[in-house]
């Protein structure tokens, strides 16, 4: 899993999102790096474990494991490696190499089929600070969720509650972090012309906010 991703001037929390996402802003067509979610939340700060693959089922009789990663990217898992199976166990890759669509890995502490059918399902995770460097121009979702949005002409309209993923591109949901109401919640496309810059060091999003959206 490299390059390591530095993130020394922010604080771990202890939230543990079940995946993780990457962001960009869209001048054309285009998906999301990843496939899952992360759960609606205000925090900024780094995940102390991401969710980086799922586990498919087992591979062979030496208790590896096939995996699907979320991120079309996809990290390296390499020998020595330290991930995190079954809700938080330890574990370190032994081996790993590609299988069609699939990653296989193998983990020191899973030693026979029936250990790997067990993980079927569940998540595979790493600290957040193994996570890869998102590519020019992309953010993960928890960089952006909890930010605040601001528009060029220095009003404050919240924070980014929520990201939602859409076939052309991401959408912000921008709303006070205590209103409830979605009535008051602003819908803002993640597209060039509207997201004019993120600073996710300074937790500001600048936007351009065409008339209508409100």
């Amino acid at each position: 899993m490299s390059p390591r991703r530095r993130n020394s001037d922010r604080s771990l929390s202890g939230q543990r999102p079940r995946g993780v996402q990457v962001s960009r802003r869209s001048t054309q067509n285009s998906r999301p790096l990843a496939n899952i979610r992360i759960p609606k939340t205000i925090d900024p700060s780094t995940p102390s474990r991401v969710g980086v693959a799922s586990v498919r089922r087992s591979w062979g009789t030496d208790g590896s494991i096939a995996v699907s990663q979320f991120a079309d990217g996809e990290m390296r898992f390499s020998p020595g490696d330290v991930v995190y199976i079954d809700g938080g166990r330890r574990a370190t890759v032994v081996e790993s190499h590609k299988a069609g669509t699939a990653t296989v890995l193998q983990l020191d502490v899973i030693r026979n089929t029936r250990a790997a059918d067990a993980l079927r399902g569940t998540i595979i995770e790493v600290e957040g600070d193994d996570l890869p460097e998102a590519p020019e121009g992309a953010f993960y979702h928890y960089e952006i969720v909890g930010t605040k949005v601001r528009t060029t002409e220095g009003e404050e309209l919240g924070v980014v509650l929520e990201i939602i993923v859409t076939g052309a591109n991401d959408v912000y949901v921008v709303g006070k972090p205590d209103e409830i109401e979605s009535k008051n919640q602003i819908l803002i496309p993640a597209i060039a012309d509207v997201v004019l810059e993120v600073d996710v060091n300074n937790g500001v999003v600048t936007v351009n906010l065409p008339e209508g959206l409100r």
